[in-house]
């Protein structure tokens, strides 16, 4: 008797379990679609355990640089909480395609791309509000975004927050100079005096030749792993490359398109010299900055003074300890904790 009501109770268990377990796989929404926004073909992914749940678009960084594998590898759990939109932007990963008008690549389209997908967005999946979530360029991006395009939004996240391109560039080139000469790499530390700071914040002029700017960013993250334990640049290449999101001809194009967008973004105006605490000193939604501490691409101190000077109906600035400019890859755990935080304040 005392075996058949234990039976009985596990046979309700699993029943339960089942059912929850079928509801899920019901509402569950797993969509790949190329869109045309703005004239131009664009992929989107659409992932979620629950297509009821709200809705988080993610612009990637670069420009061109697409992040749907670095994100499905570190961030899939957010598809429990959230309705997640993976996003490659023009020309990008595999929204890229070959004799793509170099016209194209212009910070203007980017927004209004933003504008035609939250559009789409709200009506295929039945929303109000977006919770928008941008990463280095994405930042950028997302900042100018919001401020054109308010009523799409709930609630803004950026983390690597690029803010200006001449005061920006000249933290990041001192800070990777002082650090070279604190761990006497002689090699580095004579490459960066050849190169010399940045004259401006034209990008196609800052520095003696165009290859300067990549060989600053690159000799920072090699100096990253003597300051602290962070995300190296061979994990960045694995994001796309040990990635199953990614054809292997994606593969082959994936840096065709960064370098491409790279190349043809700092010959618009609205790009070079462009300096957010000028030209967004104020939005209408509420703002977070997630920031590593150890951050020097995009340098945090440099973020914190934008957001101390930003107007915003809510602000919060939020400092991961154990990171540089990929807090959602190198502290994955907290990341998710914090966005599903920050969107129980602003529901």
């Amino acid at each position: 008797m005392i075996m058949k009501k234990l039976f009985l109770i596990v046979l309700s268990v699993w029943f339960v379990s089942c059912k929850e377990d079928d509801a899920k796989a019901v509402n569950s929404i797993n969509e790949s679609k190329y869109l045309d926004l703005n004239g131009t073909k664009q992929f989107v992914m659409i992932r979620g355990e629950n297509d009821q749940n709200p809705v988080l678009l993610h612009l990637h960084g670069g420009p061109g640089v697409s992040e749907i594998g670095g994100l499905r590898k570190y961030n899939k759990d957010l598809e429990k909480n959230f309705t997640v939109i993976y996003w490659d932007q023009r020309n990008a990963g595999k929204s890229y395609t070959e004799n793509f008008p170099a016209a194209e690549i212009k910070v203007q389209k980017y927004v209004e791309d933003v504008n035609q997908l939250a559009k789409y967005l709200k009506d295929r999946l039945k929303v109000n509000k977006i919770f928008l979530v941008g990463h280095s360029w994405g930042s950028q991006l997302g900042m100018l975004a919001v401020q054109k395009y308010p009523q799409h939004f709930s609630a803004f996240v950026g983390t690597g927050q690029q803010v200006a391109a001449y005061e920006g560039e000249l933290q990041s080139y001192r800070y990777t100079l002082a650090k070279a000469k604190e761990f006497k790499v002689d090699s580095l530390i004579q490459q960066l005096q050849f190169i010399g700071e940045p004259k401006s914040g034209d990008f196609s002029t800052m520095y003696p030749f165009p290859e300067a700017f990549s060989l600053q960013k690159y000799i920072l993250l090699e100096l990253n792993r003597k300051i602290y334990n962070g995300f190296p640049i061979e994990k960045l290449f694995a994001n796309f490359q040990e990635s199953d999101e990614y054809t292997a001809k994606e593969k082959e194009n994936y840096l065709n398109g960064a370098n491409f967008a790279n190349e043809h973004i700092i010959k618009d105006p609205d790009y070079n010299n462009f300096d957010l605490r000028k030209q967004v000193p104020e939005v209408k939604i509420p703002v977070f900055f997630i920031a590593g501490k150890f951050d020097f691409v995009n340098p945090t101190p440099l973020a914190k003074e934008y957001f101390d000077l930003l107007k915003a109906p809510k602000k919060e600035f939020i400092s991961f300890e154990k990171s540089g400019h990929d807090p959602a890859w190198e502290e994955p755990e907290r990341y998710h904790s914090e966005l599903n935080r920050i969107y129980k304040l602003i529901k």
